[in-house]
């Protein structure tokens, strides 16, 4: 039988929806019931993401559970969650820090509505049964929280909190990390001659030519105004170099907004986590990128800049 579950993608900040459809369970449910796992401690509570398996769903810091949680206190594999005739039990997998459901420690408990799940010291999970119409406003409370309205680009906070976890993730796995900060060149220009509607439409255009060259584990996020960040995991400062130059040539167009023709061009900044020593922070990665990203723009914009 095919199992229909709606789990979060592999970040340490995530939301899990199960959702009971076709799985063949004893209890009454009518078919829009869905089971939620909703993360307490971040900004990703509520994205709700479509992901099948007809297995038990696990939780941990390997990048092959089902649910993966980077933060310190969490085991490998720490816990799992599996269906019985009476719902969804969840299961310590002799983990370091133990699992807790509220106040208790425990081995394996059956869950109730509104339960607290603990994993490790630092993560919280609320159980809830719910329905679809009100898993759809989690998502969309989530979306408003996370997004730039105008760009769909992350904003600037979820941007630290990412960042935060490219930085454990580095350090944990021995590799390294990027930042590409970039803008568009003369864009007060474009606001100036041709109004801000058509402002909004080079952003709006400029950030989807972004977003279709990026991995799925990378982020674009806006930083302010018309200066944006890219997360790009991984990867060094060559690399990061590299994926720059592709994204300032495929932005580097003319954009129709009206009857006019907007010429557009964008300026690039590449750090990376290795580059900051034996102290690394989101703050430092960020300062050592907009550095980089001034420097480009003072040597005559439409370039990119990774060293200095």
């Amino acid at each position: 039988m095919e199992h229909d579950w709606l789990v979060d993608d592999v970040d340490e900040e995530a939301t899990v929806i199960f959702s009971a459809r076709g799985l063949g369970i004893s209890i009454p449910l009518s078919r829009s019931t869905i089971h939620v796992l909703v993360h307490l401690d971040s900004t990703h509570a509520g994205k709700p993401i479509r992901h099948p398996t007809d297995t038990a769903f696990t939780l941990g810091r390997r990048d092959d559970c089902d649910l993966v949680l980077r933060l310190d206190g969490v085991s490998r594999t720490h816990a799992r969650l599996v269906f019985t005739n009476g719902g969804f039990e969840v299961e310590d997998l002799g983990s370091a820090n133990g699992t807790m459901v509220g106040a208790e420690p425990i081995k394996r408990r059956l869950l109730r509505d509104g339960d607290i799940i603990r994993i490790g010291p630092n993560v919280r999970l609320k159980y809830s049964i719910t329905d679809n119409s009100e898993a759809d406003l989690l998502h969309q409370l989530w979306e408003a929280s996370v997004r730039d309205s105008l760009t769909g680009a992350f904003n600037r906070e979820y941007l630290t909190e990412r960042l935060k976890a490219e930085i454990a993730f580095a350090q944990r796995h021995n590799t390294d990390t990027a930042l590409i900060m970039f803008d568009l060149d003369h864009f007060k220009k474009v606001n100036d001659t041709y109004g801000h509607q058509a402002g909004d439409a080079v952003l709006i255009e400029v950030c989807r030519a972004v977003m279709a060259s990026l991995r799925t584990e990378d982020i674009l996020s806006r930083y302010g105004g018309e200066e944006f960040a890219i997360s790009a995991r991984g990867i060094g400062i060559a690399a990061a170099q590299t994926l720059a130059e592709r994204l300032r040539q495929s932005t580097q167009r003319v954009v129709r907004f009206d009857r006019h023709l907007i010429p557009v061009t964008t300026s690039f900044g590449c750090a990376s986590l290795i580059e900051l020593g034996e102290d690394p922070s989101p703050a430092g990665l960020i300062a050592a990128a907009d550095r980089r990203l001034y420097l480009a723009k003072a040597g005559g914009r439409n370039r990119v800049v990774s060293v200095g």
